[in-house]
Parts: structure tokens; C-alpha cells; sequence
């Protein structure tokens, strides 16, 4: 199957946040004017004006939550990575270490005391750098061939929302999903009794767009509620869809002093998950921010970090750095008994000849 072009992905993105758009705001319509007015108001003999007030609010406030968030995620970027085309040391880029980060007071003075030091990188251990957007790849940063741009912490590639959802609007993209399932299931079980009665009681014509509003709302809110609940799931996980769904192995570099020559690389299973906090409410507020009144607003709420580094789980760093120590125990044996000994995995003998 072939890709499809540069042009027509580039349509799609215009053209979706229209569809999006247009769908809500007709939706919006038929449940506001269309059923809530109509039969509550105008064809009931009881009063039921408090229920219809009642239902055209919370509809409303689903649905202005929904709009608010789309609206942010339009408008904010994922993140990019900065430019960097040399090395500052032979020390990778982007590195992590317990010592090293503190969000109140960071510590930007790389000496022996902190060490060893982590950082994803390539199998022969030196740092992931991207040719196309001439610039090194921090930890889950990946390259997005649609937006043909590297994105810090990218989730995926969303076509309805014309980008890449990463770092700095994934707050928003699943304030959406959650919002618009939301409102699409309140649309749903609240109107279909609603026209149910009164084409039973007040015999009022079936009007095709009650049927219409009702079959978008039953599918797009369970759909969208489904797709909010595996969100949610990846927040308090903290991990992105890409790494939830690696097929590959990850290789992580442990430098064990500052000279850049001396380090181990270290694979890890696919799907591993290197930052998981043990509280998972830390994973949660990673993403939702810190302040607590802020998590269910389309506002930043005070992210930590730039995106270009994150603080690894701290049984896997201890675990990362024994294998990386074991590995180079098992070296040094292997090359005190043999003259001469070519070893299958990269360690800083192999790889800092040729480090850029």
C-alpha cells in the first residue's frame, strides 16, 4: 500500500479540525434547540422548564470544555527539541541522574559526585541525533515523518487535531477526548428517553435529525470514552502510546564518570517502561500538572521540565546501573584470561574512538 503524499496529508490536517468542529457545533444545535427546547418546553402540559435547564447545562459545559481544549491543543505546540549540531562534552546531550535533577534548585555542575549518569541512545552507545532536524534526540523524543519534525515526549501523530500530541499539549488532547466522550453520552442516554416520549406521548413527528444526533452520540461517546480510559491508563503509567507499543529493545548508556569514556550500554526489553514513578499519582501530575485545581482545565498548570529530561524510576536505575557494573566486571575478567577478545555487546572501548 502506498503513503499517501505530502500534500494530501498536509489537507487532511486542514481539513479534519473543520469536520471536528462542525460536528460539535451541529450536535450542540439539534440537542440544545432540536429536543431540549422543543420537547421540554414547548410540548410538555407540565413544567418541566427546571430539568431542561438543567440538561442544556451540563450538555453545554461538556460541550464548551470540549471546544476550550481542542482549541489549545490547535494552538500549542508539542515541543521541539533545540537545535544542537556539535557535542557540548564527550558526555552524552541529555542525561539523568538522582543527584543531578532537582526540579526547585536543578544542579548543573556535572562532576564525579553525581555519577554514573543515564541516557537512551543508539546500540553502539552514542546519542540518538536526528540528520533531518540536525538535532539531538533526547530521551522519548522521536521524529514524526507527517509533521517531519522531531517532538519531545511524542504520544502520536493525530490527523483530528492536524499535529503531533507530545510534552506540552498532552494535557489538552486528553482533556479532549475525555470532555467530548463525555458530552457525546450525555447527549445520548439524556435525549433518546426524551424522544422516545415524545413520539410516544405527545405525537410529535420523528424528526431524521434526532436519529442522527442520537447514533453520532452513542458512537463517539463510547468511542471517545474508551479512548480517554486507555489515555488515562498511559498517564498513570506514565508512559506515551509509541512506548507502550515498541517492538524493539531499548538500549541505555550508563556513563560511570565524567570523561565520556567510560560507559556500558545496557539493552532493555520493548516496552519497558524506564520512568514510572512509584506513586502514581506523581505519574499523573507529570502530565496534569502540579497544581490540583488546574487538572480538569484546558491550562498548563505548572509542567516540570522542558521535556528533554525526565527522571527515570528508581529501582530501574538502580538495575540499569548493576547490569552496566556486571557487564564490565564480566569484561574484565573475560580480557584477564584471554590475549586477545572481541565481545559481542558495545561498551566505551568500541565506541568513544569515533564519538562526534
Amino acid at each position: 500500500m502506498s503513503k499517501p503524499s505530502p500534500l494530501a496529508t498536509k489537507i487532511v490536517g486542514y481539513v479534519l479540525p473543520f469536520v471536528v468542529l462542525g460536528l460539535l457545533g451541529y450536535t450542540w444545535y439539534i440537542y440544545i434547540f432540536r429536543i431540549c427546547v422543543y420537547l421540554l418546553l414547548d410540548e410538555t402540559p407540565d413544567n418541566k422548564t427546571a430539568q431542561a435547564v438543567i440538561f442544556m447545562i451540563i450538555a453545554s459545559f461538556f460541550w464548551i470544555m470540549a471546544i476550550l481544549s481542542y482549541f489549545r491543543i490547535l494552538f500549542t505546540s508539542p515541543g521541539k527539541p533545540p537545535m544542537h549540531t556539535t557535542a557540548q562534552s564527550l558526555l552524552p546531550r541529555y542525561y539523568y541522574s538522582p543527584k543531578l535533577l532537582n526540579w526547585l534548585t536543578p544542579n548543573t555542575t556535572v562532576t564525579n559526585d553525581v555519577m554514573p549518569v543515564l541516557s537512551v541512545s543508539r546500540q553502539d552507545g552514542q546519542p540518538r541525533y536526528c540528520h533531518l532536524c540536525q538535532t539531538y534526540k533526547p530521551d522519548r523524543t522521536h521524529h514524526c515523518k507527517e509533521c517531519n519534525s522531531c517532538v519531545l515526549k511524542m504520544d502520536h501523530h493525530c490527523p483530528w487535531v492536524s499535529g503531533c500530541v507530545g510534552f506540552r499539549n498532552y494535557k489538552f488532547f486528553f482533556l479532549f477526548v475525555l470532555y467530548t466522550g463525555c458530552y457525546g453520552l450525555w447527549v445520548f442516554v439524556s435525549s433518546l428517553p426524551l424522544v422516545v416520549k415524545g413520539i410516544q406521548d405527545l405525537n410529535a413527528d420523528l424528526d431524521a435529525q434526532w436519529l442522527v444526533l442520537i447514533i453520532i452520540a452513542f458512537i463517539f461517546g463510547l468511542t471517545v470514552c474508551g479512548f480517554a480510559g486507555v489515555h488515562a491508563y498511559y498517564i498513570i503509567k506514565n508512559e506515551t502510546t509509541i512506548e507502550h507499543l515498541a517492538d524493539r529493545p531499548v538500549e541505555v548508556r550508563v556513563d560511570f564518570d565524567i570523561s565520556g569514556q567510560n560507559f556500558e550500554v545496557v539493552q532493555m526489553p520493548p516496552r519497558i517502561n524506564l520512568w514510572e514513578y512509584d506513586n502514581k499519582w506523581d505519574n499523573w501530575r507529570s502530565v496534569m500538572g502540579q497544581k490540583t485545581w488546574t487538572w480538569f482545565i484546558p491550562v498548563r498548570g505548572g509542567l516540570l521540565g522542558d521535556g528533554t529530561i525526565f527522571p527515570y524510576n528508581g529501582r530501574m536505575y538502580e538495575k540499569l546501573v548493576y547490569r552496566a557494573t556486571q557487564q564490565r566486571q564480566s569484561m574484565d575478567v573475560v580480557v584477564t584470561v584471554q590475549d586477545y577478545y572481541e565481545p559481542e555487546r558495545i561498551s566505551s572501548i568500541e565506541s568513544t574512538s569515533y564519538m562526534t
